[in-house]
């Protein structure tokens, strides 16, 4: 990959990461819609969906279906697993 062309890609992958973080921390939930995504970027879906599997080897998050529709960050699934540890305890009480 020439100099230029790998900057522009890093550039790409850090903009739909900070706005999969930004996503899920606006909305309160643990996942993003990747077609909702792709649409506030302005991007190819297609583009996004290849970002979001690099993201998944790396393991800052997962999707959530086989059709690839829901990402999910692992700060977010933690976030959802601490809400129903709390739902747990007070229904138990």
């Amino acid at each position: 990959m020439s100099s230029k062309r790998e900057q522009d890609y890093i550039a790409k992958h850090q903009l739909i990461k900070n706005k999969l973080v930004e996503m899920v921390d606006q909305n309160d939930r643990a996942c993003a819609d990747v077609t909702k995504l792709a649409s506030q970027l302005k991007m190819d879906i297609r583009t996004v969906r290849s970002h979001l599997k690099i993201m998944e080897v790396d393991a800052l998050g997962v999707f959530m279906d086989h059709d690839e529709k829901q990402f999910c960050t692992k700060e977010g699934i933690s976030l959802l697993v601490n809400a129903l540890k709390l739902n747990e305890k007070t229904g138990n009480q």
